[in-house]
């Protein structure tokens, strides 16, 4: 007597204290789950756009390295053509101050290594610039051409101070990047990351190329300088 119609069938009521419990944990999991996926999607970009702004600032030295280029192969000297080329000069420069910061800022370790090089770049863009003014407009197409065609044994070589400057900066400080981007990042803190970057001595391999190759242009060695006519 006074049974429900739930206990004569034989079921049992559920049992409410264990919906409490689920529910808030099935709660949680989903909004765990969704926290990081986001943190997943921002850790992607992040990434890119420090592989984007290390791109940036190394084409940014390149395209500073090649400059000079732009004046030896300027076709006059008129008053247009010297504003096109002072306008460009001074993009450049702006791009290169941009990068500059951005990289000092992005990481202490590799801005000093950035400024240094940007430095000794910016000591062979003159000297380079320099004697580009002072040479004839090109002519001609033949006059168009930079630089003197490689002999059969001739054998690239960084430390002997042909490699042209540009080239020879965007290939070094490139193998520095893979410290900042990926797992490598987490790894390499400040600390362990400055002693191997004064193990890897990538200031001084540039100092000493940029040396030799800029003795050679001062003395008027244009022949064993890639990229000089």
């Amino acid at each position: 007597m006074g049974e429900s119609a739930v206990e004569r069938r034989g079921m049992s009521m559920p049992d409410v204290t264990g919906w409490t419990a689920v529910v808030p944990i099935a709660f949680g999991s989903s909004v765990l789950g969704t926290l990081a996926g986001k943190m997943l999607d921002r850790t992607g970009a992040r990434a890119e756009l420090i592989r984007d702004g290390y791109a940036d600032a190394l084409k940014a030295l390149n395209a500073w390295g090649q400059y000079p280029e732009r004046i030896y192969r300027r076709i006059d000297d008129s008053p247009e053509t010297l504003q096109r080329l002072e306008a460009m000069g001074a993009e450049l420069k702006a791009a290169l101050a941009y990068s500059t910061g951005w990289v000092s800022g992005e990481s202490a370790e590799l801005g000093r290594i950035y400024n240094a090089m940007v430095e000794l770049l910016r000591a062979e863009v003159t000297i380079h610039a320099r004697l580009a003014w002072a040479r004839p407009p090109a002519s001609k197409a033949a006059s168009m051409n930079i630089g003197e065609l490689p002999t059969a044994n001739a054998v690239p070589d960084q430390a002997d101070g042909t490699t042209p400057a540009e080239w020879l900066i965007v290939q070094l400080f490139s193998t520095l990047i893979q410290y900042r981007v990926g797992w490598r990042r987490v790894v390499w803190t400040r600390p362990l990351l400055r002693r191997r970057l004064e193990k890897r001595q990538v200031v001084a391999q540039a100092r000493r190329a940029f040396g030799e190759r800029s003795a050679r242009m001062l003395n008027g060695d244009w022949q064993s300088a890639p990229g000089c006519p």
